[in-house]
């Protein structure tokens, strides 16, 4: 008893002397030129309020080997440059954060003055934010999951609190485009729509992210076969100083980050994840009917061939299974109108970075994409009536070269050819709809569907992107993109873009930008019906302008206003009132996926403005505040125009945090938005007038979110933990209505409302 006694004592007094003693942590990175890539060398490099101070070396790299744990802002300056400053720069004991920027070139051969914060890419112009780990993280309700964070960025609504599907200014889920370090990923959420962007929750593993570009509309000639926005993640590289781990347990997972450094002298990394969710515990334990659970794996390598020539090699993979509780009658009817989607995929990422000379650079990357769907819905009888297994892929190849050819102008200029094929076997039952024929009186019958076939075809695209600065207060981007399709009868698409920012005045900005932009119609919808094949690219024109205005250094408003007019939808024939711009937010039904013949004859806009206020973490407080307006419609091939299925019409979102200090921080979120539009049912029979589609309105929605941080600091490792409660009023929101065929009522499906969880990260 003794022994035991005196082992407690002496562990014990460890954890307090471990307390006790000094808790520190290290900064490292790289700072590069951001127009040629160049690494900078001789950069000043400054942790404010500590008055610690290093220098890059001739590689760009800088470190900072003790720094005493807490949040700061770093300082760099350069002769040259414009001065930049990083906010929210969390040291952990233990850990090395890496911080790695790109500086601004200015035209005097002096340092600047005055810092810069807010920060766009050279090719932007409009409608861009930013994102960096430390702010997903500690979003109050975001589960540090990207895609819920993004949720709450301006002119961005949601279908319902257990989806990340993005519905950018008015636009479809299927309209987004992602991309990982400079790779094409099809869609980043496990149980993704085919066809669309959306999903339960994000492959992607936080610990990877260094930060995030979203941009909303306006973007530049080198984005294409996407109508809306651009969310463009830049992942870190793993330590190149020493091997580190991250162990998390989250609201929805737990898994690991393991990094560490290839060679000596700094010469390259690795960093890996693998990440379990425990929903089917949960849902199991809680007597649920519907038990998702997921695996997911990612991995990233960089090494330095030599000073000019730099690969990385990127991996993401997913496995997705959904199992149904069949024990009793409720479950087996909740079940039978839901689609089972078992899914499993991959992505990899060859890249190699050269520069080319003091003023040029290339960029050669490799890419593999690789997804199984297998969806499959079963009646109350457990008989199969819809089947669809469907592989696609996609092997691409791009290479994009850049030139400083002046001091204030760059010339970007890229190329792309792709490999596609996919296999489709499906069966779909012919379906009765609820909605009513206005001609016949009776209602809609979509077709039975039975195929199997391999296809295999091809893309193209080719880009050139020019940026010029003018006397410091004027920037000019100009491109032009061309787009190849192969399996479609037209196959070749133009889009002219164009953008300026004018600095009006000191620290106000005028952005404009208008630019054509064109999405090659989904796979599957090509594959269900020979006609399909005469759709055409779907084309939205943006038009954009906005003010900008930087009141203090770290704190910023804007207002935007834009109209996106919409061209070339596909439409149903089989029923006439239905556009698929309304499609893909939500769980998939057998009538979701368009096989269908269908006609290219959909038009339709977007407009609105938005508010945005932005006070950055560079002291112990932030905030943001959001408020967009906004209308959305269409026209299908009866001509009618009817509102969007996405026409919340007004969205605010504000959240801010505190940093009381001793490792606590507390944030909050708030966000009220319009209900969206849906066609009444009637309360007898269930049934549906095409005269009254998207005539009603959901409750509006609105949810309060908390979150409470604290952070325990040891001599060689840290610990946070938090405790984040979704919807802390306990209001369900209305999602949606729906017609019960075995009841004979009209159900009310709701949000999750009030929801606590947990998260522990340890990290050494």
């Amino acid at each position: 008893m003794k022994k035991y006694l005196f082992v407690v004592i002496i562990s014990i007094f460890s954890f307090v002397v471990g307390l006790s003693q000094d808790k520190i942590g290290g900064i490292s990175g790289k700072v590069t030129d951001k127009m040629n890539q160049q690494p900078v060398q001789g950069v000043v490099v400054e942790i404010i309020g500590q008055k610690i101070k290093t220098g890059t070396d001739d590689n760009g790299f800088y470190y900072f080997e003790s720094v005493p744990q807490g949040t700061y802002s770093v300082r760099f300056s350069s002769i040259g440059y414009q001065l930049f400053v990083a906010d929210n720069i969390v040291v952990n004991s233990g850990v090395i954060t890496d911080v790695t920027v790109s500086l601004s070139i200015i035209e005097t051969d002096e340092i600047a003055v005055e810092d810069e914060r807010f920060t766009k890419p050279g090719d932007i112009s409009t409608s861009i934010k930013n994102l960096s780990f430390e702010e997903i993280r500690r979003t109050p309700g975001g589960f540090e999951d990207v895609g819920r964070v993004v949720q709450t960025l301006p002119g961005v609504s949601f279908v319902n609190d257990g989806r990340n599907d993005l519905i950018v200014r008015g636009g479809s889920p299927s309209e987004n485009l992602f991309i990982v370090d400079n790779s094409y990923v099809p869609n980043i959420n496990h149980f993704g729509s085919q066809g669309a962007t959306g999903g339960p929750v994000s492959i992607i593993n936080l610990g990877f992210i260094r930060d995030v570009n979203f941009i909303t509309g306006g973007f530049s000639a080198k984005y294409g076969d996407k109508l809306s926005s651009v969310l463009e993640i830049k992942q870190r590289e793993g330590s190149r100083i020493k091997f580190m781990t991250d162990i998390n347990l989250s609201a929805t997972g737990f898994g690991a980050v393991l990094e560490g450094p290839i060679g000596s002298n700094k010469k390259g990394s690795w960093l890996i994840s693998a990440n379990r969710s425990y929903l089917d515990f949960i849902f199991n334990a809680a007597g649920f009917g519907f038990v998702p659970e997921y695996y997911s794996f990612q991995a990233k390598g960089v090494y330095d061939l030599n000073k000019h020539n730099f690969l990385t090699i990127n991996l993401i993979g997913n496995l997705d299974n959904v199992k149904f509780n069949n024990d009793d009658e409720k479950k087996k009817q909740d079940n039978s109108i839901i689609i089972g989607s078992d899914q499993k995929g991959y992505v990899t990422g060859i890249e190699l970075k050269s520069l080319l000379s003091r003023k040029s650079y290339s960029i050669i990357n490799l890419t593999r994409t690789f997804t199984d769907y297998n969806y499959s819905g079963r009646n109350i009888e457990q008989i199969l009536y819809f089947n669809n297994v469907s592989k696609e892929g996609e092997t691409s190849l791009k290479a994009e070269y850049n030139l400083q050819v002046i001091k204030t102008g760059q010339l970007t200029a890229g190329i792309e050819g792709k490999l596609v094929n996919f296999r489709n076997e499906i069966l779909k039952d012919s379906d009765t709809l609820y909605f009513i024929n206005p001609e016949t009186n009776s209602r809609y019958i979509l077709p039975a569907i039975n195929l199997n076939n391999t296809t295999n075809t091809y893309k193209g695209a080719a880009f050139v992107q020019w940026t010029q600065f003018v006397a410091t207060r004027l920037k000019l981007n100009f491109g032009l993109r061309y787009d190849y399709f192969d399996f479609i009868e037209k196959k070749n698409y133009i889009s002219p873009r164009a953008s300026a920012s004018l600095n009006v005045i000191h620290d106000l900005y005028l952005n404009l930008s208008y630019g054509i932009y064109y999405q090659s119609p989904s796979y599957i919808w090509l594959i269900s019906n020979e006609q399909n094949r005469k759709l055409e690219d779907i084309r939205t024109d943006h038009y954009i302008a906005g003010l900008e205005y930087i009141i203090m250094p770290d704190l910023k408003v804007s207002v935007e206003a834009y109209y996106k007019k919409y061209d070339k939808y596909p439409v149903s024939t089989a029923r006439p009132y239905y556009i698929f711009s309304n499609n893909g937010g939500n769980f998939d039904n057998q009538n979701n996926f368009g096989l269908e013949p269908l006609n290219s004859a959909g038009t339709g806009y977007s407009k609105g403005m938005e508010l945005f206020i932005q006070k950055t973490l560079s002291k112990n407080y932030y905030f943001n505040i959001s408020l967009s307006l906004f209308t959305a419609k269409y026209k299908s091939l009866d001509g009618i125009e009817r509102e969007s299925d996405f026409n919340n019409r007004y969205l605010f979102t504000a959240y801010g945090g505190y940093l009381f200090g001793d490792g606590w921080q507390v944030s909050s979120k708030f966000r009220y938005t319009g209900g969206r539009p849906y066609t009444p049912i009637n309360p007898e029979n269930g049934i549906q007038l095409v005269s009254d589609y998207n005539t009603s309105h959901l409750p509006d929605y609105y949810s309060l979110d908390m979150r409470l941080d604290k952070k325990w600091s040891f001599r060689k490792w840290t610990l946070v933990t938090y405790i984040d409660i979704q919807d802390i009023t306990g209001r369900k929101n209305v999602t949606a209505y729906q017609w019960n065929k075995y009841t004979r009522v009209i159900d009310t499906k709701n949000g999750i409302g009030l929801l606590p969880s947990i998260g522990v990260n340890a990290m050494f």
